[in-house]
């Protein structure tokens, strides 16, 4: 502001001209300034009216306007370190391609951005969500985009914006630090204070979510702390008093299941020593102090949880419909008829070679004059959407439709058209061609659960895993009984493992198959200075009759079982392991006397060797594996089955892949088990594996 005035200074010699009594006698000078003033005034007036000084969490304020007819991207003097968080508040209307009229908002991914003068440019999508995380050290560059960019985001057409009008208005915030408490107050704050700003209240609302997470997370980390001086006091141990330090981002607080063994082990002592005639009545009332501790710890993990999920779920809403504005803007620019629906179709991609049968059909369809029917063909047969609203929008036309619907494919070539009809009658059509390639063949399985043990210890849900996942196989997944192998308990020997895996499995299961071999039980480890995983230890899957004092002859080791997956001449095989190897206490894993070594991964790689080979374990190799009685499972095929049976399905195709669940249960997992317990996947692919298929 001061350079400008500064300038005005100069040109209209303003001290002097006011000095000078004459001067008034000549309206059009003041007239002009006055003008002038007014116009600057607009084009830079801010989107939020910010408080002066600073707050101490704002860092750097900067208004910024982005002119529609200037092409390219233009450095606005904000500088940003790596990690530093930013919102960006924006106003104004931007019309470019006159012929058609079109017009857009800062929200509508038409606003380029750029970190530092390496780093490419990108369409911004960050006004829904309001934050935005710095890559790496640099200015921002923001522009205006008309006809597609340059890496650099240099524009490839800057004649298309000769005609442009308008301009946006972005005020950029740095925060000095991130909390999303503080700003969530700050901004709500300002929110209050201007009630009718749009885009202020959606990034108000976006950090108050922040916030409330972030709130619980502490509460529950307090409840934590609280609860480990319960169990401390109980014991007759001391503990540091020291607070905990406060989390910079958003994470599940450590509420482990270590933790409630702890708890109980305490509450059994003092019970115990109660009944042998010690005096119990104030050690009771700790009892039921500590256990009402715990359960407001657990009620806060949950909360915590589900707050995580949705601001997850939230800001896949705000790439899909980011995505979803990105294809429409392009048809616009293609679509010679102004008057006529446009129709983009997200997903699939034209020209798209798949594999699975059903899929998720995505999009939009928008016309001003309103849409009154919008059908969906394949190879021109008309589909009944789920969403019977499709059917017959009218009387209550609307000027955009978002469209999500499961479509099935034939083998071979398909035609998708999509047709959308405005209120006279118009229509217009939008057709893609997709490739369902030769189905893949039969799947077969190996599913083999062990509680009990001639030679150690048994275990209590092993057997109810494997049952639940064939269960799932042949009901839900639809896999024939013939194909597949169910062994339990005394029926999980060496000899009938061997024979199953190496043999049978190996004979039925052709090139074109899917092979998916589950394992729930123990696994253990032993020294042997010939494993190629340089941690001086072989690893072994226990069958039922194995002798923790003779691995070698009564347990399958890793290498064999790599030796059989090579033998295996199926495209796709997928290994899920709910066991561990670490010889720890507590979970799926038989000690070893004398041996506290760290485990490598590598046997892993070694048996997802070959493309087409998927290992998913329950966790990493020196974790442990843990049951739990309220689930009646291990909690990895807990999660593992949830997933499967459509939680995990997050673009809701009605199919469920080997990355999906493996995104699943790698977020559900560690929250449930207070993150001592991460599952790992290893393998390459080509494509996707699909592991389910939903009803």
């Amino acid at each position: 502001m001061l350079t400008y005035l500064q300038i005005l200074y100069r040109i209209f010699d303003i001290p002097g001209f006011f000095m000078n009594k004459t001067s008034f006698r000549h309206p059009f000078p003041i007239f002009f300034f006055l003008c002038f003033c007014l116009i600057f005034a607009g084009c830079t007036s801010h989107v939020v009216k910010m408080p002066k000084p600073l707050p101490d969490i704002v860092r750097q304020y900067k208004t910024i306007t982005v002119h529609g007819d200037r092409p390219g991207i233009v450095n606005t003097g904000v500088r940003v370190n790596r990690g530093d968080r930013v919102t960006f508040l924006g106003k104004g209307v931007i019309t470019y391609f006159p012929p058609k009229g079109l017009s857009a908002g800062p929200a509508d991914a038409k606003l380029l951005i750029r970190i530092g003068e390496t780093s490419p440019a990108n369409r911004f999508y960050g006004f829904l969500s309001g934050v935005y995380a710095a890559a790496q050290e640099g200015d921002i560059y923001l522009g205006f985009e008309d006809g597609g960019f340059l890496p650099g985001g240099e524009a490839k057409s800057p004649e298309n914006y000769r005609d442009n009008t308008g301009y946006f208005v972005i005020d950029i915030l740095v925060w000095r630090e991130y909390d999303p408490v503080k700003i969530s107050d700050f901004l709500e704050q300002l929110s209050r204070d201007d009630p009718n700003n749009e885009s202020l209240k959606t990034v108000s609302d976006s950090y108050k979510g922040i916030k409330e997470a972030n709130l619980s997370q502490r509460r529950a980390a307090e409840e934590v702390r609280r609860t480990r001086q319960a169990i401390s006091a109980l014991k007759g141990e001391t503990i540091s008093q020291a607070k905990p330090p406060v989390e910079e981002e958003i994470r599940v607080p450590e509420v482990s299941r270590k933790l409630q063994e702890e708890a109980k082990a305490a509450i059994e002592t003092v019970r115990r020593e109660g009944r042998a005639g010690v005096p119990d009545q104030e050690k009771e009332r700790k009892i039921a102090d500590l256990t009402e501790k715990l359960e407001q710890a657990l009620k806060s993990l949950m909360t915590v949880e589900e707050m995580s999920l949705k601001l997850a779920r939230q800001q896949e809403k705000e790439k899909e419909l980011a995505a979803r504005v990105r294809l429409l803007e392009e048809e616009k620019q293609k679509s010679p008829e102004a008057a006529l629906p446009m129709i983009a179709i997200l997903s699939p991609k034209d020209g798209a070679a798949l594999e699975t049968e059903c899929i998720s059909l995505s999009g939009v369809a928008e016309n001003q004059k309103g849409i009154t029917r919008l059908d969906i063909l394949i190879n021109n047969s008309l589909i009944a959407p789920k969403d019977k609203r499709l059917l017959k929008i009218a009387p209550k036309e609307q000027t955009r439709i978002d469209f999500s619907e499961r479509v099935c494919l034939k083998e071979g070539k398909n035609e998708i058209t999509v047709l959308a009809r405005d209120r006279d009658g118009t229509s217009a059509r939008k057709t893609i061609s997709v490739y369902l390639k030769k189905k893949p063949g039969e799947v077969w399985a190996v599913v083999i659960g062990i509680n009990k043990y001639t030679h150690l210890p048994p275990l209590k849900y092993a057997v109810n895993d494997a049952r639940e996942f064939y269960r799932y196989l042949v009901d839900v997944n639809k896999v024939p009984e013939e194909n597949v192998w169910l062994l339990l308990d005394e029926d999980a020997t060496l000899d009938k493992v061997k024979s199953t895996l190496g043999t049978r499995l190996r004979r039925s299961a052709g090139k074109e198959d899917t092979v998916i071999i589950y394992l729930a039980g123990h696994g253990a480890m032993e020294s042997d200075s010939s494993s190629p995983d340089g941690d001086g230890l072989e690893k072994y899957i226990l069958p039922y009759n194995a002798d923790p004092k003779d691995l070698y002859s009564s347990a399958m080791p890793m290498r064999e079982i790599a030796q059989i997956f090579q033998r295996i001449s199926s495209d796709r095989l997928i290994l899920i392991t709910d066991m561990c190897y670490s010889g720890a206490t507590g979970g799926r894993t038989v000690p070893v006397p004398g041996i506290r070594a760290n485990i490598s991964g590598a046997f892993l790689e070694r048996i997802s060797r070959g493309r087409g080979r998927v290992v998913l374990t329950a966790g990493d190799a020196n974790e442990v594996t843990v049951e739990r009685d309220d689930l009646r499972h291990g909690v990895f095929t807990y999660f593992l089955l949830e997933g499967l049976r459509g939680k995990a399905d997050a673009d809701g195709n009605g199919v469920v892949t080997v990355d999906e669940v493996y995104r699943y249960v790698s977020i559900k997992v560690p929250q449930a088990t207070g993150q001592a317990q991460h599952p790992v996947r290893k393998g390459e692919t080509k494509g996707e594996i699909v592991l389910g298929v939903l009803k």
